[in-house]
């Protein structure tokens, strides 16, 4: 970097200043070149932006190198000492306030806090001292004109700003000779017309003011054959209304200062909690020397908003000396006020005769805001319909404060400070309650008021009706209204005191909305969903989605929906306040009573499309996919599907309330299939306390509707759950898991599904291979081999292959298992599941792990670890993990991937291959000599595989602990090699039995010795 620093100014010629000299940069297309860098100061800007800047998308073939010239002059003017790097495919010129005119413009131009009006015309000034001319005026590029143009705008945006605040600093006298050059060099400029205008008005010299405004309209109807705008004519009218005064009077005044309004309702009295928005509010309204704000608070029917409104304007008061207008404008009435006649009360109110009042609408908000103009005046608009209604009712200079409530969002109304309101939150809600109910009710029963809140959803309407309804009846309990609450049907009718009513401010929301939006809400009510994705709109409508989107956010700006954000999909998500939602439920049952099993099935059907879709695209354990007879609802829009893992987490929740809701209503079919679509998502992402309740809740309602498909569904998910990720159950699990997979297949065979039989078969062969029956486990093997293949069930016969060569292996006869393995994998190759292929190389890696070719394993179990690793699937992992420490026993990564695998089967609760990792570690401590880890490792090993009920497994670990035993333990170790020798020996392993047998042999030896 540069040691001296380089001034830069753009605002006029285009100059470099070193040591206080100026430097010669000589061609115009070299200062266009540095005045482009300049106003990119800070940012890299690339060749192809820097060319398209220069010569307007028409650049020669030689741009480059001619701009590497250009940039190469431009470094040559500056002696070496610019801080001009190139970068990324471009240039970086770096600049601050203090080195570039420009940026210390904005800086000086940029609104500071809350400086006093005298101070800011101070630094605005200075500010446009810096000009020497149009900005750029020696440059030569294709972008100067537009950038003149704007920088341009920002220099005359600057003198508006100073001539405003120099009136309302009173100082029109000095300005008019400034101001009148400055309107006459920019005639367009209504805002400096207006100020000139007005400072001449204010100097009593109405004729002057008006031969102003004259030479500004024959200027516009000479050059532009146009007519001024609404404040110019607004700023006219009030030069013509003061010089009538005058020439009523034969004074050279103005017209008399009008009345002061105070219109606002009454301060609420126990008015609790809002801190946040109040002191929010406070900030917004304070005084300050800045244009004052139009505020907007936004919420449902009942929430507070006028409450909030009303008490934050009588603190502001005071800020506005000039008075106060209020009006209620029945936004959500059948006829909301109209603007005319609420301007026509506002202009009463400031003093202007009833004859004086103009009849045209837009002449009344002329008149308005020529009589608000100048004044601080603060304007409350309570319940407003839309935009369109407040409009006219907003002043139109800066002086005054406006605040807005309405159920509609607003979102149309420009430059606004928004506040959107909720319900109050846990503790504001029980210290209204506490101070409505009074005499401690609440505090004294803090179970019931809790209780109580949470049935009306702490709504402030509602808090203040049960709150009325307890002091009202001193001798009630506050049990006996939380039991009238607790039932839905009647909850809303509970919620009236007098002239309030939850029920009336809510259906004042609904009446305000078209039938379309109505009868969407009415039907979304029906659905028991956490939130709800916007496509269900479209679902249950059968409209477009475009129409369904503008009917969502109709209801929204109506506050009857809540907007939820958006979701995985790029669609928005809604919800409902509870006692909205009771409202519209009572609204479906009366408008639409034979509408709701339609409905709740055709959105059923269109979750059931996205989960299906979903489901396919996730790899897993090769399950058939099992269809009912509920109807998929094809999703209008959804053909950009997102990752499916990440749909899945983030509908989890409403696909869960969406099975339960299915059960409930007896919608088996599209409950099961649902349920089994998120199986495989479960079972990648280990959330097995949501599969666990998921299957357990639908299984219980297909069993007692006599559904067996249904339950054979959920019964095979549950196997594989409680066989792997469980260990709390009872009894040995390879036991259980063959009792259930015999009753598995008894209900697909009594369903008729062959490629359930053949899912079914393969959990037969797997808990019958580890109990230790081979030639069961081989016949149910073979079976499902030919179920699979007879079905075409590609997946059914990749598992059937594994669990082929699980009996192999288990009766040590590798090659054949061998064989079965290269057709699993070439199975599942050909399937397209990723995560199959990563299973079925484990289980290759295995069986040459224990072949003893080492190399040959890890190459399979490195290629399973990537693929796990993409998805990840942690709980996968561990058995890649531990097959991988085997492979590398006794070397030094064995350790490390024997204690990640560790870690992992005891985050997810992975019994079988906790056990099997304690093993390894014993094993690799056994070797490395720490023979007291070794057997703690070891017996816990052991006690884990008696729990499993897999013989093989159990037998392995005693022989490993007797090993670990044998030098400070030998009867210890005998009596594990003994016990490991007689499972071998039941198993019919020979050679394992031959072994054991010449180890007690040794320790018996060693004894009698």
């Amino acid at each position: 970097m540069p040691s001296e620093s380089v001034h830069y100014r753009i605002l006029g010629n285009v100059e470099m200043r070193l040591g206080g000299e100026n430097v010669v940069v000589a061609r115009p297309r070299h200062r266009a070149v540095l005045g482009y860098l300049l106003l990119n100061a800070g940012r890299v800007v690339t060749v192809e932006a820097l060319a398209e800047a220069m010569w307007g998308g028409a650049e020669p073939a030689t741009a480059r190198s001619q701009l590497q010239a250009d940039i190469s002059a431009v470094r040559r003017a500056g002696d070496g000492r610019l801080a001009l790097l190139s970068h990324s495919g471009g240039y970086l010129l770096e600049a601050g306030p203090d080195d570039l005119d420009y940026l210390r413009f904005q800086q000086l131009t940029t609104p500071a806090g809350d400086l006093p009006p005298a101070e800011r015309v101070a630094r605005l000034r200075e500010a446009l001292a810096l000009w020497r001319g149009p900005a750029l005026a020696d440059a030569a590029g294709a972008y100067v004109a537009a950038a003149r143009r704007r920088l341009g705008e920002e220099r005359l945006a600057a003198w508006e700003e100073v001539f405003d605040l120099e009136l309302q600093a009173g100082r029109h006298r000095e300005i008019v000779p400034e101001l009148a050059g400055m309107a006459r060099d920019e005639p367009t400029r209504e805002r400096l017309w207006i100020a000139l205008m007005t400072a001449l008005h204010r100097c009593g010299r109405q004729a002057d003011a008006l031969a102003a405004a004259r030479e500004m309209r024959r200027f516009l109807a000479d050059e532009h054959g146009l007519e001024p705008g609404a404040a110019f004519m607004t700023a006219e009218r009030t030069v013509l209304q003061a010089a009538g005064a005058a020439e009523d009077t034969g004074s050279d005044q103005p017209a008399p200062v009008p009345l002061i309004p105070a219109l606002l309702p009454s301060a609420v009295g126990d008015f609790t909690g809002r801190a946040a928005e109040v002191a929010w509010l406070d900030t917004v309204l304070a005084p300050g020397d800045g244009p004052r704000p139009v505020v907007t608070i936004t919420g449902m029917g009942g929430v507070g908003k006028s409450t909030l409104a009303v008490h934050a304007a009588h603190r502001a008061a005071h800020d506005h000396p000039d008075g106060q207008l209020y009006a209620r404008l029945h936004g959500t009435d059948a006829h909301p006020a109209e603007p005319g006649d609420v301007l026509a009360r506002f202009l009463r109110a400031l003093g202007l005769d009833e004859r004086a009042i103009p009849i045209d609408l837009t002449e009344r908000a002329d008149a308005y805001r020529s009589l608000l103009a100048g004044r601080r005046i603060l304007v409350l608009l309570d319940d407003a319909a839309d935009e369109a209604q407040i409009r006219p009712l907003l002043p139109g200079g800066n002086s005054c404060t406006t605040l807005v409530t309405s159920r509609s969002g607003l979102d149309g109304l420009e430059g606004a400070e928004r506040r959107q309101l909720d319900v109050f939150s846990c503790e504001e809600a029980v210290a209204f309650l506490d101070r409505v109910a009074t005499a401690h009710r609440v505090t004294d029963d803090p179970g019931e008021s809790t209780a109580i809140l949470q049935l009306v959803g702490r709504l402030p309407l509602a808090v203040r009706i049960v709150g009325a309804r307890l002091r009202s009846r001193p001798a009630w309990p506050m049990s006996r209204l939380t039991r009238a609450l607790r039932d839905e049907r009647r909850r809303l009718d509970h919620l009236v005191a007098g002239d309030l009513a939850v029920r009336t401010s809510i259906a004042a929301s609904y009446r305000a909305i078209g039938e379309p939006a109505r009868r969407l809400a009415r039907r979304l009510s029906l659905f028991a969903l956490p939130d709800l994705p916007a496509w269900l709109a479209t679902v249950v409508t059968g409209a477009p989605t475009a129409e369904a989107e503008d009917l969502l956010e109709e209801l929204v700006d109506a506050q009857l929906l809540l907007d939820a954000g958006t979701d995985t999909t790029g669609g928005g998500r809604y919800g409902f306040h509870d006692l909205v939602l009771l409202y519209l439920r009572e609204r479906a049952r009366d408008e639409e009573p034979s509408e709701g099993a339609e409905v709740l099935n055709t959105g059923l059907g269109g979750y059931l499309w996205l989960a299906r879709r979903m489901s396919d695209r996730i790899p897993g354990p090769c399950y058939a996919a099992v269809r009912g007879n509920a109807t998929e609802v094809a999703v209008d829009g959804a053909d950009d599907l997102p990752d499916p893992l990440t749909w899945f987490a983030g509908e989890r929740l409403s696909l869960l309330a969406a099975i339960r809701q299915a059960c409930d209503m007896g919608a088996l079919d599209a409950a099961f299939e649902l349920a089994g679509c998120l199986e495989k998502f479960f079972d990648i992402r280990g959330v097995y306390i949501d599969w666990r309740s998921t299957n357990d809740y639908v299984l219980t309602a297909c069993r007692a509707a006599g559904h067996r498909l249904g339950e054979a569904v959920m019964l095979r998910g549950l196997i594989e759950l409680s066989t792997w990720h469980e260990a709390d159950h009872p009894g040995a699990a390879m036991e259980r898991m063959l009792r259930d997979a015999d009753h598995l297949f008894e209900l697909f065979t009594e369903a008729g599904h062959g490629p359930g039989m053949a899912d079914a078969a393969v959990d037969q062969a797997w808990a019958l291979a580890a109990t230790g029956d081979y030639d069961r486990a081989a016949a149910c093997a073979d079976a499902a081999i030919r179920l699979a293949e007879q079905h075409e069930h590609l997946g059914g016969q990749a598992r059937a292959h594994v669990a082929r060569a699980v009996v192999y292996g288990e009766s040590l006869a590798l090659a054949e298992a061998g064989r079965h393995l290269t057709v699993a994998l070439r199975l599942a190759r050909r399937l397209g599941n990723q995560r199959y292929v990563a299973t079925t190389l484990q289980f290759i890696g295995v069986l040459n792990t224990r072949a003893g070719r080492n190399p040959e394993a890890i190459t399979a179990l490195d290629e399973s670890l990537r693929i796990l690793r993409r998805y990840q699937d942690r709980y996968a992992e561990v058995l890649t993990l531990l097959t991988l420490a085997r492979a590398y026993l006794p070397q030094p990564p064995a350790r490390g991937f024997a204690t990640e695998a560790l870690t992992i089967a005891r985050e997810y609760n992975l019994p079988h291959h906790t056990a099997d990792a304690l093993g390894v570690l014993g094993v690799i401590e056994l070797a490395a000599g720490n023979h007291d880890a070794a057997i703690k490792h070891l017996e816990a090993s052991v006690r884990l595989w008696r729990r499993r009920g897999w013989p093989a497994f159990l037998a392995e670990a005693l022989r490993k602990l007797g090993d670990a035993q044998a030098g400070a333990d030998p009867i210890a170790a005998r009596r594990a090699f003994s016990e490991a020798r007689d499972i071998h020996q039941r198993l019919g392993h020979t050679e394992s039995t031959a072994e054991l047998v010449a180890l007690i042999s040794a320790l018996d030896r060693s004894a009698r010795c």
